[in-house]
């Protein structure tokens, strides 16, 4: 049997890429005996290794100490592990032993090779452990050994499984035991089709759950693979498809952080989509980005640091009033990073949202992305729900129209931050332009207890009407509202 596996790979001593193999794997083999000379290898003189012992001055690799081979391997790609076995006869199944498994499709040169690689390596590995296996492949009319595979790895407590399986044709039947697996702690599954999950789910160990491209295929599958995650730390959803779910509900009391990028997600035309809440969990970090295809609810739960950038999209009246309800939900965040786009979507439709929405107490840092007008009615409003902001920062810029200021330079309605908290203002990829020094103008007269602003010059200037010098001088000398605040030029 043994033999059938070994006629399925190439004659590798013959391959053109073999020179460069032999040595990558000899500059891996001398940091390892380098980083073992001094304590490890001294330990293992008299080792037995295949029934001998290993004699002082040995020159032959088959005479390393099997950790050291191991180690070897595990700092290879699977591919190039596999090689091995023409370094060496003694380790024609060595390579089986490691703890990490990845295979891609791509990289073998034919799909036969590939196929028979996985199955030798889960066969004459026996029942020893795994402890990360990585399995990207086509399955093209052989489901069922793809199966096979993932139940073998399953069964050799496996504790970091990601599947990357995209074209499966029909809804996917993953076996029955990965989903009350105790050793798994991490699982990524991209899938691109219906994901149906079977009636017990029990991931009594898993804390990082991440999905790429499934399709949910109805309410209680979603709930169902969510509350059988009790001590679920981290969750990745990524283009994953909640059309024919109308809500689900998420409660992990230990979940910390949670991401959803839609990615080229579309529905059909009038799908409102899913209602995901969120219960009684404290985030360290929430993020999104989409176009608010479903809407996103937080319900006696709250994130630390918060990441929003809602993308264009033809419909608005939705979007903006998914992404004020979502903005409210979140109200106890301390750090929030957001396009500015998100408040012209709110400006011109919803406006009337933010008038009622609960004022962010605790938020002391905002990052803005794109670039900001000042002046724009939704982020001025923003501001004033944020009493306690002590950071602003504007990560592409920052503009002022002559009318959106009153003749005094003061901004209308001033936030209150302004007058009570805000202390330091970045201010990046400043070209110095009229309209990006009217905005810092007024910034440095309206913030009352600013003490510091950092301009970062662009490494190109565009349309720049006056030398970098003189405009420089000028800023320094805008008039400020706080006596203690220094501006700091930064020049490339």
């Amino acid at each position: 049997m043994q033999d059938q596996f070994l006629s399925g790979f190439p004659n590798l001593s013959s391959s053109p890429k073999i020179i460069f193999f032999i040595i990558r794997f000899f500059w891996v083999l001398r940091c390892i005996i380098l980083a073992f000379t001094s304590s490890q290898i001294v330990q293992y003189k008299k080792h037995k290794l295949g029934g001998g012992e290993m004699k002082r001055g040995s020159k032959s690799l088959s005479d390393l100490p099997v950790e050291v081979i191991l180690k070897i391997f595990s700092l290879l790609p699977t591919k190039d592990a596999i090689r091995t076995t023409i370094l060496s006869k003694s380790w024609e199944s060595m390579w089986t032993l490691v703890p990490n498994l990845t295979f891609i499709e791509w990289k073998f040169e034919k799909r036969d090779l590939f196929m028979n690689a996985v199955e030798r390596a889960l066969m004459l590995r026996g029942p020893a452990d795994i402890k990360e296996f990585t399995l990207s492949c086509e399955v093209v009319g052989d489901a069922i050994r793809v199966n096979t595979w993932i139940y073998a790895v399953v069964q050799r407590n496996v504790e970091v499984l990601s599947l990357v399986l995209p074209s499966f044709i029909g809804p996917i039947s993953l076996p029955r035991s990965l989903f009350t697996s105790t050793k798994l702690k991490v699982l990524q599954l991209n899938l691109r089709c219906i994901f149906r999950v079977p009636s017990t789910i029990c991931f009594t160990s898993l804390r990082r759950l991440a999905l790429s491209s499934v399709v949910f295929s109805d309410d209680k599958s979603a709930q169902k693979l969510f509350s059988g995650c009790p001590v679920l730390e981290d969750i990745f959803l990524y283009s994953c498809n909640w059309a024919n779910i109308n809500l689900v509900t998420i409660s992990v009391p230990k979940l910390l952080r949670f991401t959803i990028n839609e990615g080229n997600l579309t529905y059909v035309k009038g799908s409102n989509g899913c209602c995901i809440k969120v219960v009684g969990v404290t985030l360290a970090y929430f993020s999104y980005m989409g176009k608010f295809l479903d809407e996103y609810l937080f319900d006696d739960s709250s994130a630390h640091e918060v990441e929003i950038f809602p993308r264009p999209t033809k419909r608005v009246r939705q979007p903006s009033t998914r992404l004020c309800n979502l903005l409210d939900g979140l109200s106890s965040m301390k750090h929030l990073t957001i396009s500015h786009t998100s408040f012209e979507m709110i400006q011109s439709k919803t406006s009337e949202l933010l008038d009622h929405m609960r004022s962010f107490n605790n938020l002391t840092a905002l990052i803005l992305g794109h670039v900001v007008d000042l002046g724009c009615k939704g982020l001025l409003t923003f501001l004033q729900k944020c009493p306690s902001l002590k950071y602003l920062a504007f990560c592409e810029g920052i503009v002022l129209h002559s009318d959106d200021a009153k003749d005094d330079g003061m901004l209308e309605p001033l936030p209150p931050c302004f007058l009570s908290s805000l202390e330091v203002i970045d201010v990046l990829k400043f070209c110095g332009l009229g309209d990006e020094r009217r905005a810092i103008k007024v910034l440095l007269k309206c913030a009352m207890v600013l003490k510091k602003v950092n301009i970062n010059w662009r490494s190109v200037q565009l349309m720049q009407q006056e030398p970098m010098e003189d405009i420089s001088t000028r800023l320094l000398n805008f008039p400020k509202g706080s006596e203690n605040c220094e501006v700091v030029l930064f020049v490339p």
